[in-house]
């Protein structure tokens, strides 16, 4: 019923006319919302996902994607996209309606209800830039609000839009697709996914106390900023070895003493703490392959395994809990490469080096593969789909 729906930003009633992608329009509205969100930037110290959304949204960024799809080929959008983002990824939702509108799309933006504080406060900043009237041709294409993911609201909207966005679980995306949907409409789907780090033994082992706190911190920054949440967090570290290093076991827990070290700011509450001794529990119980358990204070829990699992993907880590392997990288990515996996970070191996590895070996898995640091690194192809691409259409033409 209308009456459970809450808007947050926008309108109710879109316009839906499509758009050139990265429309003047678009470009000039984020360059705004980047401005104010680093003219609050006290304002929101506690909120340091909507910093780097701010950060993300600059022109310069936006310019750079707009320069991949200056090829000459004729885009428009698709009219109005519909996009539904899990909770438990904070932002997630505005990365999607940017791409959205970046790609010529008015967009419809249902939240949950469980979403996140930060959520709610860049909504608020961003009305306060859609009531401007400069902006009220970018305010009518746009629509936040929260509800229940059953209301009929959110069916209405499956059914009717041109292109409907899912960021989330397996489960609620089954949910959606049991709805009406549009014939015609174009699904964009990003279902369970995780991700795995991939560091060369012996180059780790060679760092000086700076290198190897600075790349501590990148790992932190991968995996500690959405709680391990994000699809595009490492729960897997692969430590590549050909051979039994009689310093194997030193540098690991060097590596890790500078991991718990550079997540020391982590707010790691009893209900964090709670949860991830009960899922080390868990796995301790269920998991055969595991060798060693050793904690690094209450910030990070480490599990070395054997072997990798045969179902890798159903083995969660979250607020610091990591699955260790020794051993060649290649044979352990051909295990973990199921099509769940989605991102590799990687240091002290080149890049071409895993990526040829994948092609070479035609494996399912692997849909990114970025420095340590980069995971979190919001794209416009994202799970090998280009977005503009397919939230867009290209008109051809013949003489």
């Amino acid at each position: 019923m209308m009456v459970d729906v809450t808007y947050l930003a926008g309108v109710k009633t879109l316009s839906a006319e499509p758009m050139i992608p990265f429309a003047a329009p678009v470009l000039d509205f984020l360059e705004a919302l980047s401005h104010e969100l680093h003219n609050r930037r006290e304002e929101l110290i506690p909120y340091p996902e909507i910093k780097a959304f701010g950060f993300w949204i600059r022109r310069t960024h936006m310019e750079e994607f707009k320069s991949r799809y200056a090829d000459g080929r004729i885009r428009l959008g698709r009219g109005v996209t519909f996009h539904m983002a899990a909770s438990n990824v904070p932002l997630l939702f505005a990365y999607s309606m940017v791409i959205g509108l970046l790609a010529g799309n008015s967009c419809v933006v249902r939240i949950s209800s469980k979403s996140q504080e930060q959520d709610r406060k860049l909504c608020k900043i961003i009305e306060t830039l859609l009531v401007r009237q400069e902006f009220t041709y970018i305010k009518n294409r746009i629509s936040i609000f929260f509800c229940d993911r059953e209301n009929e609201v959110v069916k209405g909207w499956v059914k009717e839009c041109d292109g409907l966005i899912i960021w989330g679980g397996d489960e609620a995306i089954q949910s959606v697709r049991k709805m009406d949907l549009r014939p015609d409409g174009v699904q964009v789907m990003f279902p369970d996914r995780y991700s795995i780090c991939i560091l060369d033994l012996e180059n780790v082992g060679k760092m000086q106390e700076e290198e190897l706190s600075k790349l501590a911190y990148s790992f932190v920054k991968d995996t500690y900023a959405m709680d391990q949440n994000a699809c595009s967090s490492p729960r897997y570290l692969i430590w590549n070895q050909n051979e039994t290093l009689k310093k194997a076991v030193a540098i690991r827990k060097k590596w890790w003493n500078a991991v718990e070290k550079e997540a020391a700011s982590y707010d790691m509450t009893p209900h964090k703490a709670t949860k991830k001794y009960e899922a080390l529990c868990r796995h301790a119980m269920t998991m055969e392959e595991i060798v060693e358990i050793e904690p690094y204070k209450n910030l990070v829990y480490t599990v070395l395994l054997s072997d990798i699992p045969s179902n890798p993907e159903q083995y969660r880590g979250s607020f610091g809990l990591f699955f260790e392997y020794q051993g060649d990288y290649g044979s352990a990515l051909k295990k973990l490469a199921v099509r769940q996996l989605q991102t590799v970070t990687y240091y002290g191996i080149p890049k071409k080096e895993i990526t040829d590895y994948v092609i070479n070996h035609h494996l399912y898995g692997v849909h990114r593969v970025v420095p340590v640091g980069d995971a979190m690194n919001m794209d416009l192809i994202w799970d090998g789909q280009d977005m503009i691409g397919m939230l867009s259409r290209e008109i051809s033409q013949e003489e």
